[in-house]
């Protein structure tokens, strides 16, 4: 279970800094390529963030059940 939260977080950090470099290269503006990149962080930050908090109400979820069993 432990190596496949490093894996899913490798894939998850390999994906975003592919995506971009790949913004980077394209031919576009410096303006417009950094708002994308920004654009693009901001919301992979907010589903990182969204994912955490089901994890930690899945974790709460867990303990709670586990404290009324004993």
């Amino acid at each position: 279970m432990k190596n496949t939260g490093i894996i899913i977080t490798s894939l998850l950090g390999g994906l975003i800094v592919g995506s971009a470099l790949t913004m980077l290269f394209t031919p576009q503006s410096g303006v417009e390529t950094r708002k994308q990149i920004k654009d693009f962080l901001t919301d992979e930050i907010d589903r990182m963030k969204d994912k955490v908090q089901k994890v930690h109400d899945q974790i709460e979820d867990a303990r709670c059940k586990c404290e009324h069993q004993q």
